[in-house]
């Protein structure tokens, strides 16, 4: 029966990753979604500051507090974006976080004896030619 219940957890834990990382992946997408908006909302502001600059220029009536109002868009713009960026930063984090502790190392610390494989769910060091973990039932690859 052990094997059976530790088959189930694997399987658990395995449902349970991919649906932190699904919800992450949508999150994250929607994320990226409005920094690219927010950065053409930004190019578009440059292009219409350039084109007010040019234009206030030819005429002789540039100064800074003409542009100030496109400045502060701009800047609330850029804040925007460094906001998402964070977000971003966060939703990896979280997703480490929750995900870390069903992760685990890749290979063993100490070095293997010839012929040791190890099971890629428990870790359990097995003789080559093993098709299955005795310890978990997971089938070795």
């Amino acid at each position: 029966m052990a094997m059976f219940d530790s088959l189930k957890d694997t399987l658990n834990k395995g449902v349970a990753a991919v649906s932190v990382k699904s919800e992450t992946l949508v999150e994250s997408s929607r994320v990226k979604s409005a920094i690219s908006s927010a950065q053409k909302r930004l190019e578009a502001e440059k292009a219409a500051l350039g084109v007010k600059l040019y234009q206030s220029w030819k005429a002789g009536t540039a100064s800074m507090e003409l542009f100030a109002d496109d400045f502060a868009r701009m800047q609330g713009i850029e804040d925007e974006i460094t906001g998402l960026n964070g977000r971003l930063a966060q939703i990896k984090a979280e997703e480490d976080k929750i995900l870390g502790a069903a992760q685990r190392p890749a290979a063993p610390v100490s070095t293997p004896a010839a012929g040791t494989v190890f099971c890629t769910n428990c870790g359990k060091a097995l003789p080559a030619g093993s098709r299955f973990c005795d310890e978990c039932g997971t089938p070795v690859a």
